[in-house]
């Protein structure tokens, strides 16, 4: 038995036929068929039931790949772990893309973390709206990313950083006399939002202006152009800034946390920065 070979059932697992795992992996359908029988025989286990025209597990087979599946994540993650400590060449930059909505105590720990080398890294923050910065960091575009914890994603990790509550706000100056807005006046007023092309359009009624990022957003909330959710603790330090009550548009609380990819390996400025908050997360502050 080797690790190509519970690739290749998990491969076929995902894919849902040899032919289409077949191409994931870059071998020929008769190989992979082949190499998956020849672990069948010398385990003395009928893994796939191929009796339908659907491949699927036996009661056998799903015992087994539970255990295999483990297998191959502690394969990937001593690779990942032997590739990082080879890594011994300093950085040039680190690139991690930002929510906006994190605090600036956070961006400044990252910031010490890139000056601490004799040669200063230089630390690139791009904007991440919600979930949009985990496919730039599976697909290696940048080194890692402050983002709303993923749901589901076997791909990634993450350290907590905080919490962030999103409440609806609209000016003083938008609400003129009105003591408080109703729903009827948040459907005559446009909701601004930040426009992000992986994200789907909000399905909420109403009229809506997107706006590029989240200091836009607020600045027009702030003029009276419309209303919108931002974060709590803006809407509170803004005198001009009115809460909706969370009975009319609804609150939003969101888990930012710092994140990696997990099988792929990270550079040194970036294994120290995610040791940092690893340490933080520890302490429990």
């Amino acid at each position: 038995m080797n690790l190509d070979q519970l690739e290749f059932i998990k491969a076929v697992i995902e894919c849902g036929s040899f032919r289409a795992a077949a191409d994931r992996v870059g071998r020929s359908q008769p190989a992979l068929s082949v190499a998956i029988k020849n672990l069948e025989d010398e385990l003395g286990l009928q893994i796939f039931d191929r009796s339908e025209y659907k491949v699927k597990l036996t009661p056998e087979g799903q015992a087994f790949y539970a255990v295999a599946k483990n297998t191959l994540e502690s394969a990937q993650y001593t690779t990942r772990v032997g590739i990082e400590l080879g890594r011994q060449k300093a950085d040039t930059e680190l690139h991690i893309s930002a929510d906006p909505l994190i605090s600036t105590e956070v961006l400044e720990i990252i910031a010490l973390e890139c000056a601490r080398p004799t040669l200063p890294v230089n630390l690139i923050f791009s904007k991440s709206i919600l979930q949009g910065g985990y496919e730039r960091l599976l697909e290696g575009e940048i080194d890692l990313a402050i983002a709303p914890s993923p749901k589901n994603s076997e791909d990634l990790e993450t350290i907590f950083l905080e919490d962030v509550t999103l409440v609806a706000a609209v000016s003083r100056r938008l609400l003129q006399e009105k003591r408080s807005p109703s729903k009827d006046f948040l459907l005559k007023h446009p909701q601004i939002l930040v426009y992000n092309s992986q994200i789907k359009p909000s399905k909420e009624p109403g009229h809506k202006i997107y706006v590029p990022d989240h200091h836009t957003k607020v600045k027009m909330i702030e003029g009276g152009v419309g209303w919108g959710r931002i974060a709590k603790s803006e809407c509170t330090k803004e005198k001009n800034l009115v809460l909706i009550d969370k009975s009319i548009a609804s609150e939003t609380h969101l888990e930012l946390c710092l994140v990696r990819p997990k099988n792929r390996p990270i550079g040194v400025t970036a294994r120290s920065v995610w040791n940092a908050f690893q340490k933080r997360s520890t302490q429990g502050r």
